[in-house]
């Protein structure tokens, strides 16, 4: 009888690899403030090799922020997040926003790229505009069927308050950069007190 042979460990591709590391880059530098050279050192490869996959610095970032919006429909359509209630639901997306706080303290894709807005390339602007726009419908939803249900409040529409969430959430990892995570979990503990009935 032969010994089953381990299965190897997953290792990503080099498009996969290149992606990792300018997202982290994103979230700790920002858009502007890395090259194909530093990824080229950190990766160990050529910088032939990341325009192999990425020909331009805008097809990077245009598939970063694609990238990240299928990493939010993927998770808002998890039985474990979409079949949950309302209260519950809010609370797994300030988890999403606690796993930032964890890594650094890295702000969030959006409050990464807002700043840099204007100087973003045309699709990359439109893929975050439309990440955006998901983001804030899908937590707009959460909050309305929250208050006609009974389990959250809040005065005004839901998507004014969905916007106003997202905002406050994305300038409280802004914070917490400057100074540490308790500013954002004071401001995260103000949303539960304003928001839960």
């Amino acid at each position: 009888m032969t010994t089953p042979t381990p299965i190897a460990a997953f290792v990503p591709d080099t498009r996969t690899r290149i992606l990792d590391l300018a997202e982290v880059l994103l979230l700790e530098r920002g858009f502007n403030a890395f090259s194909y050279q530093h990824l080229a050192k950190e990766l160990g490869v050529k910088p032939a090799a990341i325009h192999y996959h990425f020909p331009s610095k805008d097809d990077l970032g245009t598939a970063l922020v694609a990238r990240q919006l299928r990493r939010l429909r993927k998770w808002r359509d998890l039985p474990r997040v979409a079949d949950l209630p309302p209260q519950k639901q809010f609370e797994a997306l300030l988890a999403v926003y606690d796993n930032h706080l964890g890594h650094d303290r890295r702000v969030c894709l959006f409050g990464s790229l807002a700043a840099d807005f204007r100087t973003l390339p045309a699709p990359m602007q439109a893929e975050l505009r439309t990440f955006n726009r998901e983001l804030t419908e899908w937590l707009a939803q959460v909050l309305a069927v929250g208050r006609a249900t009974g389990s959250l409040r809040f005065v005004g529409s839901p998507a004014a308050k969905a916007a106003q969430v997202l905002t406050t959430l994305a300038g409280a990892l802004q914070v917490a950069r400057v100074h540490d995570e308790t500013p954002f979990q004071v401001i995260v503990g103000q949303l539960r007190l304003e928001l839960f009935a």
